[in-house]
């Protein structure tokens, strides 16, 4: 039996570029809709927007917190407005829909996302009662990844035991206090380097890197890992 399973009833997923390709089109469209919320509520060109925009995902973990410390922006509404998107250009892998069928143990989602927009993509991946629990912005009291904090909260939310957990992330910085908090970590290298990310300064914090998430499930499963 797989070195993982033997030690892991516990599996955590990053839903947006983890769960489905990163070159799918969604992120394209939210970065969109967050330049054109950032200058119409900012009263500026959509060049400035988007230069305040990238400032502060990578000042402060996301453009939304961002916005609420800098301008007091409702996060909910911010959300919504930045989520009216079209999810049809996703759909289900049916070789890691398999793969997580066949893990044991709780699978939880862990994302920078809100719950409707997640609910929405699980649905597109045909993924819509795989997963026990959610764990998504509004939990975190709209404090994102890589923050500590959060992470500690979804550890009490949730009575997880860290050293039998194991939390895959397509930010590698994401996985840093992942590791600091006991959980075995894996990167899922989705071939382009986010730009608020530090995949040399995270290197040391990753069990496991996979450029291939289905890939990485099937031989845990098959006792590969």
């Amino acid at each position: 039996m797989s070195k993982i399973k033997n030690k892991i009833n516990t599996w955590v997923f990053d839903l947006d570029n983890t769960l489905y390709s990163a070159d799918s089109g969604i992120f394209q469209q939210v970065h969109v809709l967050m330049g054109e919320f950032v200058s119409k509520h900012l009263n500026i060109n959509i060049k400035e927007a988007k230069e305040i925009q990238r400032k502060y995902y990578k000042q402060h973990g996301t453009t939304l917190r961002g916005m609420m410390d800098n301008h007091g922006v409702d996060p909910d509404y911010f959300l919504s407005e930045v989520h009216k998107l079209d999810y049809s250009i996703i759909g289900p892998n049916i070789d890691l829909n398999e793969e997580l069928k066949i893990l044991e143990g709780r699978k939880i989602i862990y994302t920078n996302a809100n719950l409707q927009h997640t609910v929405d993509v699980l649905e597109k991946l045909q993924l819509t009662n795989m997963f026990t629990d959610i764990f998504d912005i509004k939990k975190a009291n709209y404090i994102p990844k890589p923050e500590i904090s959060p992470y500690n909260q979804f550890i009490k939310d949730f009575n997880i035991d860290p050293e039998s957990t194991i939390m895959f992330d397509d930010i590698a910085k994401n996985l840093v206090p992942a590791k600091n908090v006991g959980f075995t970590s894996v990167w899922i290298d989705a071939g382009y380097e986010n730009f608020s990310d530090d995949i040399a300064s995270s290197k040391k914090y990753l069990d496991y890197e996979t450029k291939n998430i289905s890939n990485f499930l099937n031989q845990v499963n098959k006792g590969e890992i």
